[in-house]
Order: C-alpha cells, then sequence, then structure tokens
C-alpha cells in the first residue's frame, strides 16, 4: 500500500462514516439523482482498501460489493470521473460484480473529493447503453459537492459526540435520540425567479404544501437578524454574483415556533451562465438546541449546578473587557472535605458540597455571582464597587450562615468554611486579582482556618518566608538534622523527674540548634508536621533505649503530635513499630495533644486512637489548656490522663487574681477528674511554692532546666537527687530549685 493511498484510508476512517445507518439525506440524494437523469440506479459509495460500500443507494440490491475491477475504485485511483457507455465491451470493468451480477452496462461517476483526498464515488447506473453529456456531468459534480457538505456534517456531529464523551459531565448528559434528519430539495429558475420547493421544506417552515413562494415569502420565513443576509445572497445570485453556500439559518413558523435549517445549495451554469440555483434544506433544530445544552452544561457544575470554573474565566474576561472597577473576589475553602469523604463516604461529602453551594447562592442573591471552582472550593464575584469592610462583614456572615448544622446523608455536619479576598485596584488584570484571592485563602488555611483574611502585600513576603521555612525544615529532614531536646517534669512532692517533654529542634549545618519557635511556620505543612513527628518519634525511642540500658530512672517521656498524624490514620502503627523494635514498653511514652487538634473536627478518630494506646500502657496529656474555648468538653469526652495549665496562667497568676483563680480552678477540677496536673512554664520559686500548696502534681519550666540534648539529660539524671519542699526559705537549699542556675 502506498503512503497516498494509507493517508487516504486514514482520512476515510477519521470521518467515521462506513458502516453507518441509512440516513434521510444520503437516500434523499440518490433518489434526486435517479430523478435528475433518469437512471434507474444511483449510489453513493466509500472505497476502503478492499471493498466499495455504499452508504446509500437507489436500484441497486447490493449493500457493498468488492474493490477490485469496480468503478468507483478507478475513480479514486485515478481522481477523475469516470463514464463507461458500454461495460460489457470495457475490458477494464468486464470481471466489474456490477456488469456480471447486476448487468450494468452504463455507468457515470464522479469523486467524492475534499482536497486532494477522494473518499470514493457518486454515481448513476443503468442496465443499457446510454449516453452521458458535459452538462449531465457538471450536475453529478454539483449533486457530489452536497454529498461531501453531508460528510462534513456527519464528521462535524461525530466530533460533537466525541466532545461529549470528554466532557464526562454526570448530570449534564442529555438523552438524545438519533432522528432522520428532514432533507427537502428546491431549486430557483435565476432567469424567471420561479421558485421550488419538495413537500418536505414547506413541513420545515410551517407552510401549507404547494403554496406559491416567491423571494420576499422565502425571506419571510427567517427569523427577522436573518433577512438582510438572506436578501443580499438572493439579490447577488440573480445579478449573477452569487455562489453556492453552507450554512445554518434560524427561522420562525407561523405558529411562532423557533427552528435551524441547513441550506447547502449550488449553482448550475450553462454556456458560462448562471441558469439555475439548486439545493437542499435540512431542519438542524435538534442538532442546534442539543449544542446550545451541550454549551451550558460545559459551563455548569454537575453536582451543584453552579456556574463552574470554565463559566468564571469566561465571566473574569467579560468584566476586564468592560473596564469594571473595584471588582472584589472572594475564595471559598470547604474545611474537612476529604475527612468526611473517608469517613462517611463520597456521597455524603457530595450533599455537603450540594448544601453549601446552595446556601452560598442564597446569601449572595444579586449581590454576587457564585462559581464552583472544582473539588471544595468556590468563589464570589462581587461586581457592585466593592471594598475591604464590606467584604469583612460579608465574609463573618457566610461563615456563620454556613456553618449552622446540616443534615446529610443521616448525619449532622457543621460545615466549615475558610475565605480569602481581594479587591482589584486601578488596572489589575484578572490573573493578578485571583492570584492576590488565592495567596489570601491560602496564608487562612495555613494560619487561620474557619476564618477570613482579606489579602494585602504583605502577604506575599509572609508566604514567601514561611514556603522559605517549610524547605529549611523539609532539607533538614532529608539530613536528619531534626532532633530533640528534652525538658524535665518535676514532682511537687518529692523534688524527683517524673518525665521529660521531647522538644523538636533543627540543628543547622554549623551545628547550632534553633528552637521550634523559629520555625513554627512548618507545622502547618500537614506533611513536613507528619515527618518531624515520625523522626521525633525514631529519637525518642533511641534514647529511652539507651538510658533504660544506662539504668537511669527518667520516668516518662513527652512526645507532641499534630492533627496530620491523626489525619493519616497511622499513628497507632507508627509508635507502636518504633517502640517495640526496640523493646520499650509504651507506658515510658506520654503523648501530648492540644485543643487545636480537637477543633480540625477530628474528635471522634483522635479519641478512638487515643483510647486503642491508652490500653497499651501510653498516657495522654492535653497540653496548653485553658487557651481553647472547648476545654471543659474535651476533658468530659477524650481519654486524658494528664492537664498541662498553660504557661500564660502561671507567668500572670502571682500578680492578676484571674489567672490565679483559673489555676486553682484547673487543680480542683483535676483532683475531682482523678488527673494528674502540670503547671508549664514555671521559671521562678514563688511560682513553684504556690503551686505547690494549691497541690499541683508535677512542675516544669526553665526554673529546673531549659531543653537539654540527650547526653545532658545523662548528666543532668547522675547529678539530681531527691528533695523535699517543705518552706520557702529552704526552696535555696533544694538542688531540684536551683537546678536551672547551677
Amino acid at each position: 500500500m502506498s503512503q497516498a493511498e494509507d493517508e487516504r484510508l486514514n482520512l476515510l476512517y477519521e470521518a467515521s462514516i462506513l458502516d453507518t445507518p441509512p440516513t434521510t439525506e444520503f437516500d434523499a440524494i440518490v433518489r434526486l439523482a435517479c430523478s435528475m437523469f433518469d437512471m434507474p440506479m444511483a449510489l453513493v459509495s466509500f472505497v476502503d482498501e478492499h471493498r466499495q460500500w455504499f452508504k446509500a443507494r437507489q436500484g441497486f440490491p447490493l449493500k457493498e460489493a468488492p474493490r477490485e475491477h469496480s468503478f468507483c475504485g478507478y475513480v479514486v485511483e485515478t481522481g477523475s470521473p469516470l463514464v463507461v457507455e458500454d461495460a460489457s465491451t470495457d475490458s477494464r470493468f468486464c470481471g466489474n460484480t456490477f456488469v456480471r451480477d447486476c448487468s450494468v452496462q452504463f455507468y457515470a461517476g464522479v469523486p467524492l473529493s475534499e482536497g486532494e483526498t477522494c473518499y470514493g464515488g457518486f454515481c448513476v447506473l443503468d442496465t443499457k447503453i446510454r449516453r452521458f453529456s458535459d452538462r449531465d456531468l457538471e450536475q453529478l459534480h454539483s449533486l457530489a459537492s452536497v454529498v461531501m457538505g453531508l460528510v462534513r456534517e456527519h464528521r462535524q456531529q461525530s466530533l460533537l459526540k466525541e466532545q461529549q464523551r470528554e466532557l464526562e459531565l454526570k448530570q449534564a448528559r442529555f438523552e438524545q435520540t438519533e432522528r432522520s434528519a428532514k432533507v427537502g430539495g428546491f431549486e430557483m429558475d435565476l432567469s424567471t425567479g420561479a421558485i421550488v420547493w419538495s413537500d418536505q421544506i414547506y413541513r420545515t417552515v410551517g407552510l401549507p404544501i404547494g403554496k406559491r413562494m416567491t423571494s420576499e415569502e422565502v425571506i419571510g420565513c427567517y427569523a427577522p437578524e436573518e433577512r438582510d443576509s438572506v436578501r443580499r445572497r438572493i439579490r447577488d445570485v440573480l445579478n449573477g454574483a452569487g455562489a453556492g453556500i453552507d450554512k445554518e439559518y434560524r427561522i420562525v413558523t407561523p405558529e411562532g415556533e423557533e427552528r435551524w435549517i441547513r441550506v447547502v445549495s449550488d449553482i448550475e451554469n450553462l454556456h458560462g451562465e448562471p441558469r439555475r440555483l439548486f439545493g437542499i434544506v435540512q431542519d438542524v433544530s435538534e442538532k442546534v438546541r442539543y449544542e446550545q445544552r451541550l454549551l451550558r452544561a460545559a459551563n455548569a457544575d454537575p453536582l451543584t449546578g453552579l456556574a463552574n470554573r470554565a463559566a468564571y474565566n469566561a465571566h473574569m474576561q467579560r468584566l476586564a473587557a468592560a473596564d469594571a472597577s473595584s471588582i472584589g473576589l472572594l475564595l471559598i475553602d470547604v474545611d474537612r472535605l476529604k475527612q468526611i469523604n473517608d469517613t462517611l463516604g463520597h456521597a455524603t461529602g457530595d450533599l455537603l458540597l450540594k448544601g453549601v453551594a446552595s446556601r452560598l447562592d442564597e446569601r449572595l442573591g444579586k449581590r454576587g455571582k457564585v462559581f464552583r471552582l472544582g473539588g471544595d472550593e468556590f468563589c464570589v464575584i462581587l461586581e457592585a464597587p466593592a471594598n475591604a469592610r464590606g467584604m469583612r462583614s460579608l465574609a463573618r456572615h457566610l461563615i456563620e450562615y454556613i456553618g449552622r448544622p446540616l443534615e446529610v446523608g443521616g448525619s449532622t455536619i457543621n460545615p466549615m468554611i475558610t475565605l480569602g479576598g481581594a479587591i482589584s485596584e486601578g488596572e489589575m488584570d484578572a490573573a493578578t486579582l485571583s492570584q492576590n484571592a488565592d495567596f489570601a485563602l491560602y496564608h487562612a488555611k495555613e494560619t487561620r482556618r474557619g476564618s477570613y483574611i482579606h489579602y494585602q502585600p504583605s502577604l506575599r513576603s509572609t508566604i514567601a518566608h514561611r514556603i522559605q521555612i517549610v524547605r529549611e525544615v523539609e532539607q533538614a529532614l532529608t539530613e536528619h538534622r531534626m532532633v530533640p531536646h528534652y525538658q524535665p517534669l518535676v514532682r511537687c512532692a518529692d523534688g524527683q523527674v517524673w518525665a521529660f517533654e521531647a522538644l523538636v529542634r533543627m540543628q543547622r549545618p554549623d551545628g547550632s540548634i534553633v528552637s521550634a519557635a523559629q520555625f513554627h511556620e512548618a507545622f502547618t505543612d500537614s506533611s513536613v508536621s507528619h515527618h518531624i513527628t515520625t523522626q521525633m518519634l525514631e529519637h525518642v525511642a533511641t534514647d529511652i533505649r539507651n538510658w533504660m540500658d544506662r539504668g537511669l530512672d527518667f520516668g516518662r517521656v513527652g512526645l507532641n503530635v499534630s492533627a496530620s498524624d491523626f489525619m493519616r490514620g497511622d499513628l497507632e502503627m507508627r509508635i507502636v513499630a518504633a517502640f517495640a523494635s526496640r523493646g520499650i514498653p509504651l507506658d515510658k511514652l506520654v503523648l501530648e495533644v492540644t485543643e487545636t487538634v480537637f477543633l480540625q473536627g477530628l474528635e471522634d478518630t483522635v479519641a478512638t486512637t487515643l483510647q486503642r494506646l491508652r490500653k497499651k500502657g501510653l498516657a495522654v496529656a492535653l497540653d496548653d489548656f485553658g487557651t481553647g474555648y472547648a476545654s471543659l468538653t474535651h476533658l468530659r469526652s477524650l481519654p486524658v490522663d494528664i492537664i498541662k495549665i498553660d504557661k500564660s496562667f502561671i507567668d500572670t497568676m502571682l500578680d492578676d487574681e484571674s489567672s490565679l483563680a483559673i489555676v486553682d480552678l484547673v487543680l480542683n477540677l483535676a483532683q475531682k477528674l482523678k488527673m494528674k496536673v502540670t503547671a508549664e512554664g514555671v521559671e521562678t520559686h514563688r511560682q513553684a511554692m504556690c503551686l505547690l500548696e494549691m497541690g499541683c502534681t508535677t512542675l516544669q519550666g526553665y526554673l529546673f532546666s531549659k531543653p537539654m540534648d540527650r547526653e545532658h539529660v545523662v548528666k543532668y539524671l547522675t547529678a539530681l537527687k531527691p528533695h523535699l519542699i517543705e518552706n520557702p526559705e529552704r526552696a535555696q537549699d533544694q538542688p531540684w530549685l536551683s537546678q536551672a542556675h547551677a
């Protein structure tokens, strides 16, 4: 097979017309050909590698025939018309199936071509010897051009269906049954202006069959916006300056029904003069309406019904073209969607998104246009002159309204959203406005989930700094430079070390140590936080094994964990693996969690994980107690053994009665709940004595020691001896009270 033939076949197959069902429009063409040329047979033949297949046939019994010795195969090979007046005497075709089995003697065919590519032939046949004039051949060419127009239409419809599949719009699939296109033929005598229509055209335009039509009456069938162009076209044709067309128009029937037609026409020339305009009219209303629905679907989110990202982009382009000023943009992130999908199922997650979308649309009304950009992200465009104060007020209102309980899939969920917003300024383009709002949303998600942040230019440097910090920490993790430093927790009863808290430190390449406060931004990255916990677990387990082997009495070691550790669902497995591989019982570990872990909507997950670990001997401490708004709720519902009073209360309790009252309240509450209490941030003897007298269980702070590395822990434990605090005067004699000053 030659390269040219291979390319021709590829283009034929891409047209997707071979072996398709019969269609009215193609059948109408072969009937028209038989009528025009007074022939008993006519074919629309497409020629592939080994056969010729008939898309339309009139008066011919076969659906397909071999390509070898075929008339249409010869037309394809030469790319030229072929007229055989007596096939029985033509040596080229004496073995042809048509001649041998169907008694065909006469053949006239023209190429069905597009550019340089010939798909097949359009032909008329007879069982007797005939003559075929040049004019006849021209008319056959004209009909062939109409056939190729139908081929192009078929290809376009095939492409449209392919685009529909690619869109994958679950709820935007429209039931579309294939209907045979309604096709009618027409002609106009260019010398007299007389118009002849087939019955089908009358049906299409809604007029009585047989009604005498003038040019103006034809123009009146078209929609008002089409009439001027149609009038010009008819005038040009009558003046000899027109040409054939292939175009779609909107029409309106006398009953007011809107329809669309496709007109394919050509001009018949005789002796160089235009004599006749002829062609077909096809009712394409279903196709046009389908395309319109598909266009609407392509710009709508199938789940929520809101406008989608494509519509958002187009809307922003329109605003930019209109030079709209002070455009406000709110980006909205639905928090905890992944967790809801994982725990309650994607169906529930979808219902949540639909509920949020409905509430957004309901609350915004005419104040702005709501879009769903994808996943858990929505946005609102405020086209009226926007200001930062108004956007903050709107954002707070949306947070409150959307956060109300929502019944979804048998569960009650309190949706939580985080927002970032920006306002266009000056000649700011849509991309910059969107980027600014994205910066604000990003910062809100990383620092203040469940709130709104308005874009400020300083955010760029803040985020850039955070990204730099995250990169430094990631590099330190790669090079195993994230190490624990340990701070002792001292028992008030006897001054003995009850436990150590493992605090993460970053060791720089030069050996200097950086405290967690200097890279706290990195903890907002869930992946980084997860890897920090993993490395800390390995280090802490190794150190505990070392101290146990040395016979040191270090009590327990507290390790801080974050929300991201619980989200992954593998915290228990990581802890058990790290300790079991070194032969360490879990009663050597205290897991420290803050209220922020519970405020991420993970209360059930956290409680279940901690309960399983406690059964294996591990203790749980609620860190930074008193700084969150739901502490008492957590004490009631979560498996907690130890309460750690936040340093902010210890710092002020000797000078602020409210702080002292809170400390006293926590101590009394813990006693009733049979929980231990650790006071954090103890730095003075007075604080220590006050806490001792109030019944505090253990103390932690610089008064006893700053955080130290693993080797200093060994020295610290070796040097420390047990003592009791009896009164403030003796405090200076207590080694465990003066250790930090040694």
